[in-house]
């Protein structure tokens, strides 16, 4: 049965998640920190994941962002070949949302038309789209918003088929050994595996996009994220690089075909502040 969506009804919803998503950190996130806060034995550590805390009562109280670098909006969409959207297109109506969302709250505008000769295009637009085509007439909306920080710690490294997962956990490790600081920790790592370099990447940002507490279904990826976290947290970094014993929240890994004479790893992460919400339709 065919669903049509018209533009109006996908522009209010994605506009107030975007709100939301911005000031107010989800119930899940908060029991994480407070999770990590008891493991914490560091002092200073133990210090900066009360302010992260608090800083979260303070947003959602005050209507104030979570950070003053309110990212860049994605989203990652799952349309049915039995959905018809009328009136625009998807793209259309998310930069709508996101320009009304970030002028009536005062969001900070962060993204530049071209990021070499480009000026700030003044209203946060435009967000970043992936779409999927899925059968039926489901139409679903992964929003994820990523600050410049946590952004700039992005990987890619094209290595040798046939290495044991080990030899991909080396990867992670050295690059967040040298860089997690930089990303306001502690952080949630998405690892993408396969495909080709530019679906590694995507794939990295797909299992980034997960909701919390959400492992790999595979039994094998889900006992590597769990050990790949735990090394993280043997780095010594702590929140937001004051050392300590809590570096990473979650590791998610997305793995996908790729060809024989390739094994394309891309890894993202997302600072404290995880801003991520799933919208249907």
């Amino acid at each position: 049965m065919m669903k049509y969506i018209s533009h109006e009804e996908l522009i209010s919803p994605l506009e107030s998640a975007l709100i939301e998503m911005n000031i107010k950190s989800p119930e899940k996130l908060q029991n994480c920190m407070m999770g990590a806060l008891t493991q914490e034995k560091s002092d200073p550590a133990r210090e900066m994941f009360s302010e992260i805390l608090e800083n979260y009562v303070i947003a959602q109280e005050e209507c104030l962002p979570l950070c003053q670098d309110t990212g860049m909006v994605m989203a990652e969409v799952s349309i049915g070949i039995e959905v018809v959207l009328t009136g625009g297109t998807f793209q259309e109506a998310l930069n709508e949302a996101i320009r009304r969302a970030y002028q009536k709250s005062y969001f900070r505008k962060s993204i530049l038309s071209d990021p070499l000769i480009g000026k700030n295009t003044g209203d946060n637009t435009p967000g970043i789209v992936f779409i999927q085509q899925t059968s039926g007439n489901e139409f679903r909306v992964n929003l994820l918003i990523k600050g410049g920080g946590c952004d700039n710690i992005s990987a890619l490294k094209m290595m040798t088929p046939g290495i044991a997962s080990d030899e991909i956990k080396k990867f992670v490790l050295q690059e967040l050994d040298k860089n997690a600081s930089r990303a306001c920790p502690p952080l949630i790592v998405g690892i993408g595996i396969g495909g080709n370099a530019a679906y590694a990447m995507y794939l990295a940002s797909r299992a980034l996009g997960r909701p919390l507490g959400t492992p790999n279904r595979c039994k094998e990826y889900h006992q590597w994220e769990e050990q790949w976290k735990n090394e993280i947290n043997q780095l010594g970094i702590g929140p937001q690089g004051v050392g300590g014993k809590m570096t990473c929240l979650e590791v998610r890994i997305e793995s996908h075909p790729s060809h024989i004479a390739s094994l394309p790893v891309g890894m993202v992460c997302s600072c404290h502040v995880f801003r991520q919400k799933m919208l249907s339709w």
